[in-house]
């Protein structure tokens, strides 16, 4: 039993040191120059991952500039560049996103101020006597820009991030598009023609006429900017550019949403004079809560739209409100049976059940009204426009200037317009 265990221990023992040994091998791939440092550290039992990657961070350090012995030499300037750079940004995506270890990433658990320190000695910088401020500047300012292109990565991906996960509600009951310039677009109204004309045998086809209704938008730019200092390199602050692009992405995403509630909150003017809801526009209804009766009001105003002599028989799909009624309005439409202003009843079905689908949102707060919207890719509604279909919000970066680091800059092209009344109704709270 006892030469068992002692069998076991001596196993264990000898798959540990492999894996040491391992390691260590991994984080000296791509710096063979340093053959010599890393054979030390195998032979040295007590030398762990950590001590190994201080021992070449030093042997990095001390090399002199001879071309013969820079490292960029031994790497080669091009797929080796490449793959510090690849292995930098993951090392660093890896502590900072949770992003999964890259095959043969021997830059792992790198410290921000190692890895600009590898990317400098990867290029043949010689950094001797400089301190850690001096290693970051020359980092930051490289003709190669490598250190800042790698920050902006993960910045750009943190940002990405945030607004990919923004609990925003408006793309579901809006159309997107996109201008390919800041001028302002027209959208004019084709005349009314809501059957085909007949065509007499051998008689010409007549032009539809284009209507005088001509509703206008235009682009605008919204932005902000942020820094990464030396100070927050050298602290390791990943925060730095993760948490603040990543809320730069949120606030994007919520910047469009903005502009897409302001319509329904501000009412604005369209291009007849009149307002997006008002009764010569046959979408606005009398006041009143949200129950079966005022629903299904508000669902004839909606049918009953015409163009020319014909009716369009629009029907509903969304139904927009405050947060705070979102649960009365689920109860409306999904009741079995009629709910009224006070009451509901048990013996009258209800005639709007699973009539559209609830959207509620915090914006509409203290908002006299909730509102019915038409299906925005059947029917002009409410579009969101993009300078040349560029969702989501744009990252750059340059050399800091009024900073002393590395400048980023966020910035979203976008408007929201609303290009017809007739898909939407309001209904002012009673």
């Amino acid at each position: 039993m006892k030469a068992q265990i002692a069998a076991d221990a001596r196993a264990q023992f000898a798959a540990d040191e492999q894996k040491r040994k391992d390691d260590i091998k991994a984080v000296f791939k791509g710096f063979e120059a340093h053959g010599a440092v890393m054979q030390s550290c195998l032979d040295d039992m007590e030398c762990s991952v950590q001590g190994a990657k201080d021992k070449l961070l030093t042997a990095l350090g001390n090399q002199t500039p001879t071309p013969v012995q820079s490292y960029s030499v031994v790497v080669q300037e091009g797929e080796g560049i490449k793959r510090i750079k690849a292995d930098a940004e993951n090392a660093i995506a890896m502590r900072a996103l949770g992003e999964k270890r890259s095959e043969g990433n021997s830059l792992a658990g790198y410290t921000m101020l190692e890895i600009a320190r590898m990317l400098m000695h990867a290029h043949g910088q010689n950094l001797a006597g400089l301190d850690k401020m001096g290693i970051v500047a020359a980092a930051f300012t490289h003709s190669s820009g490598d250190f800042t292109t790698v920050l902006g990565n993960i910045a750009n991906k943190s940002m990405l991030k945030g607004y990919e996960e923004a609990a925003e509600v408006f793309p579901q009951f809006t159309a997107t598009g996109n201008l390919s310039d800041f001028k302002i677009a027209t959208r004019t109204d084709l005349g009314s023609f809501p059957t085909l004309r007949k065509v007499a045998a051998g008689a010409e086809f007549k032009y539809v006429t284009m209507g005088e209704r001509a509703e206008t938008a235009v682009l605008a730019t919204y932005g902000e900017m942020f820094s990464i200092t030396r100070q927050a390199i050298i602290n390791d602050d990943l925060g730095a550019f993760t948490r603040i692009p990543r809320k730069m992405g949120l606030a994007a995403v919520r910047t469009v949403g903005d502009l897409v509630f302001s319509i329904l909150i501000n009412n604005p003017k369209m291009a007849d004079g009149k307002d997006l809801f008002h009764s010569s526009h046959g979408n606005l209804a009398a006041a009143a809560g949200i129950n079966t009766a005022s629903l299904d009001a508000a669902r004839v105003l909606m049918g009953k739209q015409k163009d020319g002599d014909a009716f369009l028989n629009i029907r509903p799909k969304y139904l927009i409100c405050d947060l705070a009624d979102e649960g009365a309005a689920k109860v409306v439409l999904e009741s079995e049976f009629e709910v009224g202003a006070s009451e509901r009843s048990n013996t009258v079905p209800n005639s709007v059940w699973n009539m559209a689908s609830v959207i509620s949102d915090a914006r509409l707060h203290n908002h006299n009204g909730w509102y019915l919207s038409a299906d925005p890719n059947m029917h002009d509604t409410i579009e969101v426009l993009y300078l040349d279909g560029q969702q989501a919000p744009v990252l750059e970066q340059q050399n800091g200037w009024n900073v002393d680091g590395v400048e980023f800059k966020v910035r979203l092209d976008a408007a929201a317009k609303a290009w017809d009344a007739k898909g939407m109704v309001k209904t002012p709270k009673s």
